[in-house]
């Protein structure tokens, strides 16, 4: 899969999020591209605290829970970046929204997309040892190497349940869905996302 940065600009401002109903407590995560000196591209994804109350150890975007304090959902996402990679929004370029999902507990799930200099971010960025135990930057070219794994059946209602691996990194559940979604933004796929099954 080839891809440029303008091409997927281009992409994300002519499509159309669908939108859900804003649950009680909400989230929002924010998928940065960065891009290095030959234009390929990397996702940021964090790997969560093994202290963290929920999804520790999980690899996950950066993001989290709206706080009363913020004024919108895309808010809540640059302060998430904030605290967990001490990235200012100014440092990043936002060009678009995905989908709305829900999590496993029903609430809503935001992801915003935005990028930036690969060089920028490894000169920036300073993770929050309290929230993120490492970084892995996930290939462009490799959202093709996600695949619906059954074995994750046993562990959790998401079906679809896809997963990545690579190594000691295992990327599943939400996250994983919300690539796969990308994926099919990117390159007009209709591969079915994973939805919580009510037991």
């Amino acid at each position: 899969m080839i891809k440029t940065i303008s091409s997927i600009a281009t992409i994300l401002a002519n499509y159309q999020p669908v939108l859900l109903d804003e649950t009680p407590i909400a989230a929002a995560v924010m998928m940065i591209l960065l891009i290095d000196e030959n234009e390929e591209i990397d996702i940021v994804l964090t790997k969560r605290a093994d202290n963290l109350p929920t999804y520790a150890g999980h690899y996950s975007f950066p993001g989290g829970m709206r706080d009363p304090s913020d004024p919108d959902l895309y808010q809540t996402a640059v302060r998430e970046v904030y605290e967990e990679l001490n990235l200012p929004a100014h440092a990043y370029q936002a060009i678009g929204q995905l989908d709305d999902f829900q999590d496993h507990e029903g609430h809503l799930v935001r992801p915003f997309v935005a990028y930036m200099k690969k060089a920028d971010f490894k000169r920036l960025y300073k993770q929050s040892t309290a929230e993120v135990a490492e970084l892995y930057y996930f290939p462009l070219n490799k959202l093709n190497a996600i695949h619906d794994d059954p074995t994750l059946h046993a562990i959790t209602r998401r079906r679809p349940s896809y997963a990545f691996r690579e190594g000691h990194v295992f990327v599943w559940g939400l996250t994983a869905t919300i690539l796969i979604h990308f994926l099919n933004v990117l390159m007009g796929h209709k591969s079915p996302l994973g939805k919580i099954i009510l037991p």
